[in-house]
């Protein structure tokens, strides 16, 4: 921890340092200033009443439905405790805790145990030091800062305790499209198997089907912050978990910020939010939804404008429109803000955004979807999850944007460079700060990238390779043999290979990738394993899961390769023996 501190402080990069400044307050003085911002972040909590215990219908439990805490179990969470995580000022760290987690563990599973049966949070661990980040570089208003909360590392012990047992509660009840808090699943599963659905549909397209994906992604205002509690614990309830772990938290106002708790009562709340849209057609991550429409265009109705009758400001050249009534996503849209309003919590018309996905030259269209009495703003490219996905589903955007960063990040290798000659450190300097940049959300967007840009991204290693060799540079391949890394491009396959595996193992990601079936007794030379999608343009064969599928067919032949060339060697193997022997 103490060597990428050093690192970054040399760097100039130390955080801890770091001064905001927000230009709509900056004449005010500190004091002032530091008073608009916390009041700002307070101002939610007023929104809602405090907890409500008359409102909550408790099923009831007895004494062996609560569960006791062992403080062997303690002892083990505290040996896990993570000692490079930021511990907030007035806090005992926790490698205190950790080295002394035989002699903690007893008296803590005592406390662990008293609020559990209880049913009370101690006031404590009710309160929260808030640090402001910034959301963008040059803050232009108090919103551009987004609130991080810290919390004791006792309250951290108790929420890794008690919330293993709501998460395992709330399973048999979760959205099966929230990708958010499921083992196996992350950020790059959502991405992926939301384009793999809107590339096979768009694919047909060459059959004379016409088909086009309108995606809405949705935005709520101040997700986390805006939940009332009451309406937190009665979801809880009704989504499976047991009454006697749900500690009763009487705040003000508002989700408990920067815990374990606030994260599962968003999921539980906001479980149902999108129930009106067919489970293949939404995916979640927390907080961001995507709602997909999939357009028949020779059915749906497509018409063109009366310019004659009012000049459009959103409508291209091509001049056609789909009207909003034709639209299964006005529904969609319309439906969930009135759970919105019923969960007293709030959509962000402004953020939420729509993209259309059509490659039926002849059949372009606009459309005007209504949130709030304010038209959804078409665009051409969307930023989601921190990937840029454009309407044509290339990624020239996305890999500039990449290449961008990294080489903003380059600085620190090139200041490191005259400090240290080093080559074990930079390496690490670069596979840090650098390299991790080029490969954010490899998985989506590797398989479809153009020769451009797979070069693009190399050359930001070649340029590494240049600082970390100085002179001992001579070539790009030569370079990589001497520091011992691989191609950008190789390393993305590895990693496509991995991922394709763990896929496997998963429960609902493993419909991705079917066994092939044989249709015919014929005996073939190399069978596939795997079925392959069956591909009408190359922009659906090039992308993630038919490349996966080919991975790991590829993969499966090697192996067998492998096993026919050991089981002929021991076989010659076995008869030189044998005529020895006589």
């Amino acid at each position: 921890r103490s060597w990428y501190e050093n690192v970054k402080k040399l760097m100039g990069n130390d955080s801890h340092e770091e001064v905001i400044e927000v230009e709509s307050i900056k004449e005010l003085s500190e004091t002032e200033q530091v008073e608009k911002i916390a009041d700002k972040f307070a101002e939610v909590s007023n929104l809602y009443e405090p907890l409500r215990r008359d409102k909550i219908d408790f099923p009831s439990f007895s004494k062996d439905d609560v569960p006791v805490i062992s403080s062997k179990k303690v002892f083990e969470v505290l040996k896990e405790l993570n000692v490079s995580k930021s511990t907030r000022k007035t806090d005992i760290p926790a490698r205190f805790f950790k080295h002394f987690a035989d002699k903690i563990c007893e008296p803590l599973s005592m406390i662990i145990n008293a609020c559990i049966q209880q049913g009370i949070w101690p006031d404590a661990f009710k309160v929260e030091i808030v640090t402001p980040v910034k959301k963008v570089p040059d803050p232009k208003d108090i919103d551009d800062l987004r609130n991080i909360s810290g919390l004791l590392n006792l309250n951290k012990v108790m929420e890794k305790i008690v919330c293993k047992f709501m998460i395992e509660d709330l399973k048999a009840t979760m959205d099966p499209s929230q990708f958010a808090n499921a083992k196996g699943l992350s950020t790059q599963h959502y991405l992926i198997k939301m384009l793999d659905r809107i590339l096979s549909a768009t694919d047909n397209s060459t059959k004379g089907e016409c088909v086009a994906v309108l995606a809405t992604l949705v935005d709520w205002k101040k997700a986390f912050p805006m939940q009332c509690p009451t309406l937190g614990v009665q979801s809880f309830i009704k989504n499976g978990v047991r009454a006697s772990l749900i500690p009763l938290r009487y705040l003000p106002g508002s989700g408990p910020q920067g815990s374990t708790f606030g994260v599962l009562e968003y999921l539980s709340q906001s479980n149902d939010n999108s129930d009106n849209v067919p489970v293949d057609d939404r995916y979640k991550f927390m907080d961001d939804l995507t709602l997909l429409e999939f357009i028949q265009l020779m059915e749906v109705g497509l018409a063109s404008y009366n310019i004659k009758a009012q000049v459009p400001s959103n409508i291209p050249q091509h001049n056609q429109i789909i009207r909003s009534e034709h639209l299964k996503t006005t529904n969609y849209v319309k439906e969930i803000n009135q759970w919105t309003e019923k969960n007293l919590m709030k959509l962000n018309e402004k953020k939420t955004k729509q993209i259309i996905f059509n490659f039926n030259k002849g059949k372009q269209f606009a459309t005007k979807v209504e949130l709030k009495g304010e038209p959804l703003e078409v665009v051409d490219e969307v930023k989601l999850l921190g990937v840029i996905i454009t309407k044509d589903l290339k990624w020239e955007k996305n890999t500039k944007y990449l290449v961008k960063k990294a080489n903003k990040k380059m600085r620190m290798l090139h200041i490191a460079s005259k400090f240290t000659r080093n080559r074990e450190h930079l390496k690490q300097i670069y596979k840090t700060f650098i390299r991790c940049n080029l490969e954010f959300s490899s998985n989506v967007w590797h398989s479809s990238l153009t020769q451009e840009n797979r070069e693009d991204l190399e050359r930001v290693q070649k340029a590494a390779l240049k600082v970390i060799l100085k002179n001992d540079y001579t070539n790009y391949k030569d370079s990589l043999k001497l520091t011992n890394l691989e191609s950008l491009d190789e390393r993305r396959k590895t990693m496509g290979l991995r991922f394709a595996k763990t896929c496997l193992n998963n429960q609902n990601f493993s419909k991705l990738f079917p066994l092939n079936s044989q249709r015919h007794v014929m005996k073939v030379r190399n069978p596939l394993k795997y079925q392959i999608n069956k591909a009408n343009t190359e922009r659906y064969k090039c992308s993630s899961i038919p490349y996966m599928q080919r991975l790991l067919n590829d993969e499966n032949r090697k192996r067998k390769r492998e096993v026919n060339y050991l089981t002929e060697e021991l076989n010659r193997s076995k008869k030189r023996n044998k005529g020895s022997f006589y």
